[in-house]
């Protein structure tokens, strides 16, 4: 839903549907929350890193009878856990009345909570000496709730990500000007020691006598806190009250909050519209989202990925399929440690291989005639699909470079042939394997994640399918499934076991394997024992890319980073890119809604793992990683559930960018079958209906239709 409104609210704003009239007032998350919680001043803060100002809800003026809020203007308390995981914050100072925020009678709910939890602990009486920590627990926890209200109500969350130590008294922020208010009046009181301000909780309770229910004020500084998306809804509600721009969108035929993917045509429009309204301005390495603290954004051990590593019984893993589909349905991709932490150096070192490999081609082609030696990308013979390019092209006056390769399944070569001519034939060797390294990676996570979706939809369940040790047929009580509806053992609206459950489980990811060996093209032929009907080619539709993305040639080069390559989705299972030297690719987070440079993220886990370098000798640190992106297939295929990946390329002014994505495609000449790979069809709704016995080839061309 907040996909699609965020896709929609940026469509009406770049005029995709035609102009309306001024907004006078949109509503403010305040007004969902009590009266009493007034809405702090909205000022303009000039950001010394942008050329443009931003708009952030904050009164720069520091009244320590009111409320206000403002960036933090220097670092000079930062505890050691913000240091090692708040790279996404924004770090405020923010000042809380008491009276305003209730925070008195706050307080003593909070205490009184504690004590029924603590007198249950401690029956026969809590121990004196834990009496002020409940106090301090208390005071500090209803001062964070204050502070989290303040910054819900002018658009920011508090980023205390999942770490626990975060959560502790002094971790989340620097306490000072603590001062007793009355919680009538607002008026400020002394403590018992006489003072009207305290440098912390610890001194406000032990100095000044502090109890719960006593309302108080404080100032807290370097606060981390990150931007909340927006309310939407609201939002479009004060765009349009009349519906008119809804109703003039829907005749333009794009899809709306609310609606449903259910069709190719729609998939297509919706990929569209998400590319159209990605933001197109370009940071720089130090100022580009680089991930946060979610289980998503972390690295996954190519092990992991694996068949063997699968449950016992032959269903997914739970810890794996999770950590897939959180990255992929919300951050846009997953970055994969080929060589488990440097268990398995061997894999980097085949693509070391291939990224010498790269960097000789482009070499060449620039200081030799490589670009006249290998032919010019056109057509590819042989695959069976008018969508399959190989060669060599050059747009933007070099700016952007690409050699189109694929393999020919009938001998494993490399094409186009003359490739070896100017990498090799050892070059051209490390293409393959590398070619074969990242298409097994992609495979393993589309079984997962198609796998993942089809035991979620229940498509696989069927209600007493346990098999009886005597016959290999589904079976109750030594009855078939249709003999036991019938005889009365079991009627239709009986509920499904666990065992029928722990069934299905095991029969998606088998049903996903499938689909991987036989429909997606992995470069290699079907085995003869393939039950499928096919008529492939002898050339893949998987292509494997070599690209050179620069910013600018001479005079013409660029002074800061720019897009080089436009914001697109891909018409694959997944799209695998090796992590490259220099950072470039962006992904478009669905979660924080702000372009995520993953390479960043896997370079921060190299320093990690290989603090001194000592795996350098061996291969490239970001030979190790691959960074896997959905496509369109794969959002066929997980039922919606994982959005294709909206991506681009951002070039440095600096150092050119070499980069080597594989695009894992359909194999030409098989068909989708539903029920074959995904389960009853009862469950499959319309979008995979409409793809049912469709050739794969059909559906790839039905997504070009209207991109």
């Amino acid at each position: 839903m907040s996909r699609k409104l965020a896709t929609t609210v940026a469509l009406l704003l770049m005029g995709a549907v035609s102009s309306f009239a001024p907004m006078t007032s949109v509503p403010s998350s305040s007004q969902r929350i009590e009266d009493r919680i007034r809405p702090f001043c909205s000022t303009t803060i000039k950001n010394s890193d942008d050329d443009e100002d931003s708009s952030g809800m904050f009164d720069g003026t520091e009244n320590m009878d009111g409320n206000w809020m403002k960036k933090s203007t220097s670092i000079d308390f930062m505890p050691s856990e913000m240091q090692n995981s708040k790279d996404d914050s924004t770090y405020m100072d923010v000042g809380i009345n008491g009276k305003t925020f209730g925070i008195g009678d706050l307080s003593r709910r909070m205490h009184e909570a504690l004590m029924v939890v603590a007198s249950k602990q401690f029956p026969s009486g809590i121990p004196e000496e834990l009496g002020d920590v409940y106090l301090l627990y208390s005071m500090d926890a209803s001062a964070k709730e204050a502070v989290k209200v303040a910054m819900d109500s002018n658009g920011y969350t508090l980023n205390l990500g999942d770490d626990e130590s975060m959560q502790d008294e002094g971790a989340w922020g620097q306490i000072e000007s603590v001062t007793f208010v009355d919680s009538e009046t607002g008026d400020i009181i002394k403590g018992e020691d006489g003072s009207t301000s305290y440098e912390s909780f610890t001194d406000a309770i032990a100095k000044g006598g502090w109890e719960p229910g006593d309302g108080f004020s404080f100032v807290v500084r370097e606060v981390p806190s990150r931007k909340k998306a927006m309310d939407l809804e609201a939002l479009l509600r004060a765009l349009d009250p009349d519906g008119t721009l809804w109703d003039e969108a829907k005749e333009k035929g794009m899809l709306l909050p609310g609606d449903d993917i259910c069709s190719l045509k729609d998939l297509a429009t919706d990929c569209v519209q998400r590319v159209n309204s990605a933001p197109t301005e370009a940071k720089d390495e130090f100022n580009v989202y680089r991930g946060g603290t979610s289980m998503g954004y972390n690295v996954i051990q190519r092990s992991s990925l694996l068949k063997a590593r699968r449950n016992p019984d032959g269903s997914e893993n739970k810890k794996t399929l999770l950590h897939v589909m959180d990255s992929l349905a919300n951050h846009g991709c997953i970055i994969v440690d080929l060589t488990d932490e440097g268990k398995s150096p061997e894999v980097a070192e085949t693509m070391s291989g291939m990224w010498d490999a790269t960097e000789s081609f482009f070499k060449q082609v620039i200081e030799g005639d490589a670009a006249n030696t290998v032919p010019a990308m056109g057509p590819a013979e042989g695959v069976g699909s008018s969508h399959a390019m190989v060669g060599y092209a050059s747009f933007k006056d070099g700016d952007n470079q690409f050699l189109e390769t694929r393999i020919n399944r009938t001998d494993g070569s490399l094409l186009p042939k003359e490739t070896s001519s100017v990498i090799g034939d050892e070059g051209a060797k490390s293409m393959v394997d590398a070619f074969n390294i990242m298409s097994e990676v992609g495979k393993d996570i589309v079984r997962i994640a198609t796998a993942a979706s089809s035991d979620e939809a229940g498509a696989f369940v069927t209600v007493g399918s346990v098999v009886s040790q005597d016959d290999d047929s589904p079976s109750i009580a030594g009855l078939s499934f249709e003999e036991a509806t019938v005889s009365g053992v079991m009627d239709e609206d009986t509920q499904p076991s666990d065992e029928d459950i722990a069934r299905a489980s095991i029969l998606a990811s088998e049903a996903a394997t499938l689909l991987t060996e036989e429909i997606m093209d992995d470069g290699k032929p079907l085995p003869e024992s393939a039950n499928i009907a096919h008529d492939e080619g002898q050339v893949s539709m998987s292509p494997h890319r070599i690209c050179r993305y620069s910013n600018g040639q001479g005079s013409k080069r660029k002074a800061k980073p720019s897009e080089i390559f436009g914001a697109h989705t891909d018409t694959t299972f997944v799209t695998i890119v090796p992590a490259a030297a220099v950072s470039g690719l962006e992904v478009y987070d669905e979660d924080s809604l702000q372009w995520y440079r993953p390479e960043l993220n896997a370079r921060k886990h190299a320093k990690s793992v290989d603090p001194k370098g000592e795996m350098d000798s061996k291969f490239q640190w970001h030979s190790r990683y691959l960074v896997v992106m959905p496509g369109e297939l794969l959002q066929i295929t997980s039922r919606n559930n994982i959005p294709a990946s909206v991506h681009r390329v951002v070039a440095a002014p600096e150092i050119p960018r070499l980069s080597a994505p594989v695009l894992l495609r359909a194999r030409p000449g098989t068909k989708m079958d539903v029920e074959r790979y995904m389960g009853s069809l009862d469950k499959a709704g319309s979008l995979l209906l409409e793809t049912n016995d469709m050739k794969m080839e059909d559906i790839h061309a039905a997504l070009q239709s209207t991109a």
